[in-house]
């Protein structure tokens, strides 16, 4: 791994070998240029990725792996369509502009095959690692960057997150390419072809949707939200913001979090949406303000909470330490140990785990008893929970 431009590059072992294969593939000048041109110009599109995530405020980070490269960042608050088409389009918008400048530099026409045919190895490598591939990326497919932009225009015609519906459509896509190519003997992307499809058939296995197990006592809403008499805030918000009302839907979540917000208690005021679809959470978060306001113990745990199951844990983190400062909730502490753990930082995962311990301390039986187990079971607290001083801390909880 590697700091370039204050973003962290890792290098997987998958794209050192990729880039071997071409180079035994083509064994040649050409193929030694194309193997260093797909490395640089890969690198130049994730970074043009990065530095338009980092100006919407994100932090972003870049790995390259087998076939590919991938730009990963977090964000205060889920951005809104126009800025992720932004981040999609930056990449291979950097590429083309960068490989076309190498290009004309060299005496190349890019726009023109004659010029290119005519040109040397090197010439023609950079013609295909540089403007090709990335127009290929900007095909209307997932999981290329042409199809994130698809998807965002997609979801905001349906004002919903709709990344299975643009899986299907990418599958079906890129199934009919491959008969097509198939029936005309056209079979010089076949590798590219299997690439993507199985990309989009990983991606359609983890939006998947099963039925969920029944609630005693509890009814299931049509809109994946479990409810007792009433629907709660969440459910609620939910509505408002899938009918495009997403004014109504931050009203109804601050109302809520505004509600005897000096109560330090974390007393259940309403069933919290642990069941609710992901993707209807994140419908909900994406019409909160950046800025979330301290509330009461209970809904501002249940808000950091759902912060860290849709995908923010940094967010979710710093809005659960400001309301432990403010309630010294356990439960709002666990949840900054989960987010600390989630980002890697497992010193001060362990800190926060035993502030958690430390105040719930003094707390009823059955408190502890809870606390305790969302210990031992959270995902995130498993290398955590191998430490010595966890081990003695869970053990005097008890």
């Amino acid at each position: 791994m590697f700091r370039l431009f204050g973003f962290d590059v890792r290098v997987g072992s998958g794209f050192v070998i990729f880039l071997a294969l071409i180079a035994f593939l083509y064994p040649n000048e050409y193929g030694l240029w194309l193997a260093g041109g797909i490395a640089v110009f890969t690198l130049i599109h994730e970074l043009g990725h990065a530095i338009a995530a980092r100006s919407s405020g994100a932090e972003a980070s870049i790995s390259l792996a087998f076939m590919a490269g991938y730009t990963s960042f977090s964000t205060p608050k889920p951005l809104r369509g126009a800025r992720k088409a932004l981040i999609s389009f930056a990449g291979p918008l950097s590429q083309i502009v960068a490989s076309v400048a190498v290009l004309l530099a060299m005496g190349i026409e890019p726009w023109s095959i004659d010029s290119v045919r005519a040109g040397s190895d090197a010439a023609r490598a950079i013609w295909w690692a540089g403007p090709m591939i990335g127009l290929l990326n900007l095909v209307p497919v997932l999981p290329l960057d042409g199809g994130h932009l698809a998807q965002t225009a997609l979801e905001g015609v349906l004002r919903r997150p709709a990344l299975r519906e643009m899986a299907i459509a990418s599958v079906a896509v890129t199934v009919g390419v491959a008969v097509l190519m198939a029936v005309t003997g056209n079979t010089g992307f076949v590798i590219f072809i299997a690439f993507l499809l199985i990309g989009q058939l990983q991606i359609l296995q983890r939006t998947s949707t099963k039925p969920p197990k029944p609630v005693p006592a509890h009814a299931w809403a049509d809109d994946g939200f479990m409810q007792s008499q009433a629907p709660s805030p969440w459910q609620l918000a939910y509505r408002a913001a899938a009918a495009g009302r997403h004014d109504e839907a931050e009203r109804l979540i601050l109302a809520d979090l505004l509600t005897d917000a000096a109560d330090s208690t974390d007393r259940v005021r309403w069933a919290p949406p642990y069941d609710a679809p992901a993707e209807a959470l994140r419908t909900v978060v994406e019409a909160l303000p950046t800025e979330l306001p301290q509330g009461n113990a209970y809904s501002q745990r249940i808000l950091a909470e759902v912060l860290l199951a849709t995908g923010f844990p940094r967010a979710g983190g710093e809005y659960a330490a400001a309301g432990f400062e403010r309630h010294r909730t356990p439960m709002l502490a666990v949840l900054v140990a989960r987010a600390a753990a989630r980002m890697g930082d497992q010193t001060n995962a362990l800190q926060w785990v035993r502030a958690a311990m430390e105040a719930a301390a003094g707390r009823p039986d059955d408190e502890r008893s809870v606390v305790g187990r969302v210990l031992d079971v959270a995902p995130e607290l498993a290398a955590v929970r191998a430490d010595p001083a966890f081990l003695t801390g869970r053990a005097a909880l008890r």
